[in-house]
């Protein structure tokens, strides 16, 4: 097991939803706790031989526009420039070339959903310590492979680049033909984060491998495939404005019919606490008939909703205002009255 082949020691493992920008004064008291705690380790032990970099790549920080190389930056003045750096990324994440530059092996999710999360950290950690184990053998501690590193003008919503369906499942099948290759390492597709205003924003094919020819001709097959196909890419069930999925709903026999608003979604950085949908959709005519058509909207939040229906019991009619204390742009909380 990985966790036996050498003496892994944490820095600082995080975790949050996506959402807005971070302030400046978060990443920086985040960042010099990561650097206290790696100067800690690095005091503490003979030598530092690798470093698992583990990042989802889209994160905006107040005057940055490139803040996983700039974190890298700064953590190498403590590790050094001889420490091997093993990245693990999302493939909505963005990969800029100084980021590309700053990591020595470096790889990311191949499937979305991503199914395949855990065997991506798996893989960079052990791509980290085959890598040291070669330095070792070979006492050469200088020893770094290829990297190729190829950037697409592609601008692509996760909405459209499901691996389970073309183009993206033929395009992301090929990176395993790619890495198979005697003298290549790894190799990675990043759709990229396109909601990010940045100038590193696209689309990035990467190999790293011991063969230079063998990683550079991998990496531009692998661009090529993915650039013939970028044309192709479309979302993945039908789409249409509110007005437009609720005419559908209305006159199709399929039931139940769901209509999902991918934009408001807050497992990718949205609010979810918007009331335009709910709005638009009790101003219909056809919800307005007890004797219309059923249907659940989930979900709008309101802590102070949910204390005064279960004050009132199961089957009382209260009155209650929720949503919006997040995004009110095109809606505000609003008012209903229900069991």
């Amino acid at each position: 097991p990985l966790g036996n082949v050498a003496e892994w020691r944490g820095a600082l493992i995080g975790h949050a939803l996506p959402g807005g920008i971070v302030t400046r004064a978060a990443f920086e008291e985040l960042t010099a706790e990561i650097l206290d705690r790696l100067n800690d380790i690095h005091s503490s032990v003979p030598r530092l031989d690798g470093l698992w970099f583990d990042i989802h790549g889209a994160m905006c920080v107040e005057g940055l526009d490139d803040v996983e190389a700039e974190l890298l930056r700064r953590i190498r003045k403590v590790i050094g420039p001889d420490v091997i750096v093993s990245a693990s990324m999302d493939l909505h994440g963005n990969v800029s070339r100084e980021l590309a530059h700053q990591t020595d092996l470096i790889t990311c999710y191949r499937m979305a959903p991503h199914e395949d999360e855990q065997e991506t950290k798996e893989r960079a950690c052990q791509n980290l310590v085959d890598l040291l184990t070669q330095q070792h053998a070979t006492r050469d501690h200088r020893l770094r492979p290829y990297k190729a590193w190829i950037p697409l003008p592609i601008l692509l919503p996760g909405e459209q680049t499901s691996t389970r369906v073309e183009p993206a499942k033929h395009v992301y099948a090929a990176v395993s033909g790619v890495e198979a290759r005697p003298g290549v390492i790894d190799a990675a597709i990043w759709v990229g984060y396109a909601w990010a205003d940045e100038p590193r924003n696209r689309a990035v094919v990467m190999a790293t491998g011991w063969d230079k020819s063998a990683v550079a001709e991998g990496a531009e097959e692998l661009a090529k495939t993915f650039w013939d196909a970028h044309a192709d890419f479309d979302f993945v069930g039908p789409t249409g404005t509110f007005k437009e999925c609720l005419d559908t709903a209305l006159t199709s026999s399929a039931r139940p019919f769901f209509i999902s608003d991918s934009g408001d979604n807050p497992t990718a950085g949205g609010s979810g606490d918007m009331t335009w949908g709910l709005t638009k959709l009790l101003a219909r005519s056809e919800f307005q008939d007890a004797a219309g058509p059923t249907v659940i909207y989930a979900s709008v939040p309101g802590p102070q909703a949910v204390e005064v229906a279960v004050a009132a019991g199961v089957g009382a009619t209260v009155t209650v205002t929720a949503g919006a204390e997040v995004d009110n742009i095109h809606a505000g909380p609003i008012t209903m009255t229900g069991r």
